[in-house]
């Protein structure tokens, strides 16, 4: 068995702590805010981008009015989100060496926890021009820039762009996957091919947001992710990521552990976790 050494004072490999009342009834509430969170960040951005607009029709197109203000307020949220559990993602992502492919790599949040002199080279998947343009500013104040490749493409089931950059079966060391696998199309398709791209001793590094496992939290997170699903750009609050995973088999060693400060009423409970593979 391989030796797991996801050890960290923030992280615990039991289920989040029980939960009082007040908490489920406070934490209910969560998906709400942070859909007036992304409301508040984006409408002063969508209003600056209408007036920058030739087409005075577009202050009449509703449709309009909506993506900019979700586009808009959905970066900020993603933003805010990338800033928490730095401690938790440092210790994960140290863990990333040799050929490393990150799924989803957005700005290049993350890029400042790889340890540079474990890396022999990254694979940065990401499809949207304007998020490539500060994750290849990321790469370079992370010292990356030059053992980088960024694919201008998402997670699909055309592999060409992959492909292309060498990315082929048993070809890399580590996969990185936060909080990417709650948002991209059927997930579970992708999951098996992801695996095959591993090295026999390779690794996933995972850091989601899963379904909950508390039947009265489940129960809201099912309420709240038709909404939530539209608003949010698809994403979705009751994806079992790390159990998915887990279930595709051919692993030798899985260490999947919880952080400490959440509880059993979190509607965004986090799965924290180590994959890898069978030799």
């Amino acid at each position: 068995m391989s030796s797991l050494t996801l050890r960290s004072a923030e992280l615990a490999t039991h289920l989040a702590r029980p939960a009082n009342p007040f908490a489920y009834v406070s934490n209910s509430f969560s998906p709400g805010i942070m859909m007036l969170f992304m409301l508040y960040h984006g409408f002063i951005p969508a209003i600056r981008e209408q007036l920058g607009s030739s087409s005075f029709t577009n202050w009449f197109n509703l449709f309009l009015w909506g993506k900019l203000i979700l586009g808009h307020g959905m970066r900020a949220l993603l933003a805010d989100s990338a800033k928490m559990n730095p401690g938790i993602k440092r210790t994960l992502l140290n863990q990333a060496r040799g050929k490393v492919l990150e799924v989803g790599a957005g700005t290049g949040e993350n890029v400042k926890f790889y340890a540079q002199e474990k890396i022999d080279h990254l694979y940065c998947l990401e499809p949207f021009d304007t998020l490539r343009v500060k994750l290849e500013a990321s790469l370079t104040l992370a010292n990356l820039i030059k053992k980088a490749t960024v694919i201008p493409a998402g997670l699909s089931t055309d592999h060409s762009a992959l492909e292309n950059a060498a990315v082929n079966a048993s070809s890399l060391d580590t996969i990185v996957l936060v909080q990417v696998l709650c948002s991209i199309p059927n997930p579970r398709a992708h999951l098996s091919y992801l695996q095959s791209l591993l090295k026999p001793g390779g690794q996933i590094l995972l850091y989601e947001h899963v379904g909950s496992k508390d039947p009265i939290a489940r129960t809201v997170q099912n309420i709240w992710n038709p909404i939530w699903s539209r608003c949010a750009g698809g994403c979705e609050i009751v994806r079992d990521s790390a159990d998915w995973l887990m279930g595709i088999g051919g692993w030798e060693a899985v260490d999947v552990q919880y952080p400490v400060a959440e509880n059993s009423a979190n509607l965004y409970p986090h799965v924290i976790a180590r994959f890898v593979k069978s030799l």
